[in-house]
């Protein structure tokens, strides 16, 4: 189902800088290559985009102009003519993550040139606006470069490890890969002079459309779900499965987020916030997280996310940060009181954790009866024998089996899952259901316990009798994939 992308360019932006944060958060050394041919797309896109943003007027004070980003671009390129002559990594898969943020860039750019041939950088909030955009380019272009060079890192270590005693021409991904390795940390050293410690101050600049009520909000949650439902039904890999519980565990985080600010400005009651939603909402986010880490290992460069899917997520991340975020952090609870009526924001997300039942439900029966799942051999060996060591310090008998054969785990071929790595991924689904059934139950209070304030009174609840008022973690923030060893 192919949708029309109604998200601004500022929620592009953010789309792409949140995309190179989460790949920095879980890069291995197994995803360098493919990331090394991805990245000049990147840079080629922010590029093209920076160039299509309006330039500040002659005499206008903003230190920004275009001298920063043709250096990148240039760097960049060659780089690539560096990977061309020497044939490495050579011809294969492109990084999926970083062919988003290139694709998201590019869509923001077409979006500038179809709709802000209006623009005109003479009053200050449109230059800070401007601004802001530029630095958001410049710091997803800095995140990008140091999760690349991460990756590099890891897999030059990994192929000297692998190589040691062996042919010069085995091991000539070493010299090549540290070439690589210089020339990103140039390139990140250029990148992080510009963004310096300027990127929180730019990023007050953005102008921030809406929210117009809780409707967006409303129409993403059934989006996601819908498009969840569809996309796990017709193809239930990994990779799918991967952003289908990391967005689920980013909406339990935003439902904790929103109907905090609920209670604290009273459309939420706060003893059935503090006693009953905060608790269960919370354990939902860590099952969703930990599902999340098992799907994860399961995962390889190659694999490709529904695109669908993939849109309904970043949808979705955007209606949230229209109501919850502030620029760079949550919205204080009478901001978010301020934008929307927050008792009806709760009454959306009881819903969206209704459904979130039978999404763990489906991942469930995939977990259990799926005979199609599969992984990287190296991830699949160590995954099953850290759950035979943890069910032997259990106290159930361990078997001495061989689950992944050496010549596959040398090869790290792609192979069907063992079944101590099956069993426990039914273990956490399992878990994740329940944790899942006991938000649900805890959300049905809010159909009777949503106060009759109106929107904006800002009235503060009584003082809390529970453990936290503090503001929740951000959606922003990422189920780490597990490394694959």
């Amino acid at each position: 189902m192919n949708r029309r992308d109604e998200r601004s360019v500022g929620e592009l932006l953010l789309d792409a800088d949140f995309t190179t944060r989460q790949v920095l958060m879980d890069v291995t050394g197994e995803d360098a290559p493919a990331m090394l041919r991805t990245w000049g797309e990147v840079v080629q896109s922010a590029s093209e985009l920076w160039a299509t943003l309006p330039q500040p007027i002659r005499g206008a004070t903003s230190p920004i102009d275009g001298v920063t980003m043709g250096r990148l671009e240039s760097m960049s390129q060659g780089m690539h003519r560096t990977q061309v002559r020497q044939g490495w990594p050579g011809d294969g898969p492109a990084a999926a993550r970083l062919l988003h943020v290139a694709e998201t860039l590019t869509r923001a750019a077409d979006l500038i040139g179809r709709r802000g041939g209006h623009i005109r950088p003479t009053d200050t909030a449109v230059r800070a606006d401007l601004d802001a955009a530029r630095m958001r380019i410049m710091h997803t272009l800095y995140v990008g470069a140091h999760g690349v060079g991460v990756a590099a890192r890891q897999h030059v270590a990994d192929v000297e490890l692998s190589t040691r005693g062996k042919s010069s021409r085995e091991g000539r991904g070493v010299p090549r890969g540290q070439d690589a390795i210089n020339r990103l940390a140039a390139f990140e050293q250029l990148a992080g002079a510009y963004v310096g410690n300027r990127f929180a101050r730019a990023a007050q600049g953005e102008q921030v459309r809406g929210p117009y009520g809780t409707e967006r909000l409303q129409q993403a949650l059934i989006g996601w779900d819908i498009q969840a439902h569809r996309t796990l039904a017709a193809s239930p890999t990994a990779a799918n499965l991967l952003l289908a519980s990391r967005t689920q565990a980013g909406i339990a985080t935003a439902a904790g987020a929103i109907l905090h600010a609920g209670a604290r400005t009273g459309h939420v009651d706060t003893d059935a916030y503090e006693h009953r939603l905060a608790p269960t909402v919370d354990a939902t986010q860590v099952a969703w997280t930990h599902v999340a880490s098992r799907w994860a290992e399961m995962t390889s460069p190659a694999d490709r996310t529904d695109l669908d899917l993939v849109h309904a997520a970043g949808e979705l991340r955007a209606a949230v940060r229209e109501v919850a975020h502030d620029k760079t952090t949550w919205a204080r609870p009478d901001v978010m009181a301020g934008r929307v009526d927050l008792g009806e924001a709760a009454q959306h997300l009881q819903q969206a954790l209704s459904t979130a039942v039978d999404v763990a439900c489906v991942i469930r029966d995939i977990a259990a009866e799926d005979t199609n799942l599969t992984g990287p051999a190296r991830a699949m060996s160590h995954r099953a024998s850290a759950d035979v060591d943890r069910a032997v310090d259990g106290g159930q008998r361990g078997e001495d089996v061989v689950w992944v054969t050496p010549g596959d785990v040398y090869a790290n071929r792609t192979v069907a899952i063992p079944e101590p790595v099956r069993a426990g991924l039914v273990d956490a689904t399992d878990t994740l259901v329940q944790t899942a059934g006991n938000a649900m139950s805890a959300a049905a209070c809010l159909d009777r316990v949503t106060q009759d304030r109106p929107p904006g009174s800002g009235q503060e609840p009584t003082t809390s009798h529970g453990r936290r008022h503090e503001a929740p973690t951000p959606m922003a923030q990422h189920v780490p994939r597990a490394a694959r060893p």
